[in-house]
């Protein structure tokens, strides 16, 4: 089991599109022994400091970012244990500057570039599991859901550990 540090700001589908995900985390979870963990997208991660600080600064950029859908796409994978399976989300100008402002409030202009997606299954699988789960489910999850919120969660330790710190409205203009 691997473990993160530090507080995350999530983008979470809600509905109907929140429960078929979560069942399919769930489904994934139990037949390939990984954590189960709620859907999301991770809008910028590993923040580490003062929850006070950090709390502060997600709500300034609630209220800098408008309200906008993100665009789920293909499955795929990657050999990282965070990114063992996931959805990648459409890389649209709104996404992308929701990023951008992130990045700039938390003076995280330097970070790796951003590759939007959404976890499936947290785990260390080989390839051929990897593939033999696409003839499960297939490849593709052409699926939309709004971001009215952002949500800040403590991701310290393991995926069973982590929780919301605070939940954000981005105001409508």
């Amino acid at each position: 089991m691997t473990r993160s540090v530090g507080l995350s700001l999530w983008l979470q589908p809600s509905g109907q599109l929140y429960d078929e995900l979560s069942k399919t985390i769930s489904q994934l979870s139990k037949k390939y022994g990984a954590p189960v963990f709620p859907p999301h997208v991770t809008l910028l991660g590993d923040l580490i400091g003062d929850e006070k600080e950090i709390t502060s600064q997600a709500q300034q950029l609630a209220s800098r970012v408008q309200p906008f859908q993100i665009t789920l796409t293909t499955i795929d994978y990657l050999d990282a244990y965070f990114r063992c399976l996931f959805i990648r989300a459409e890389e649209t100008p709104a996404l992308l500057q929701a990023n951008r402002i992130a990045r700039s409030v938390f003076h995280r202009e330097n970070d790796p570039s951003f590759m939007p997606h959404l976890s499936l299954l947290y785990a260390n699988l080989e390839v051929e599991t990897k593939q033999q789960i696409f003839k499960t489910i297939g490849r593709e999850w052409a699926k939309a859901f709004p971001v009215n919120s952002i949500h800040l969660l403590s991701c310290d330790g393991e995926p069973k550990d982590w929780y919301r710190v605070q939940e954000f409205e981005i105001p409508s203009r």
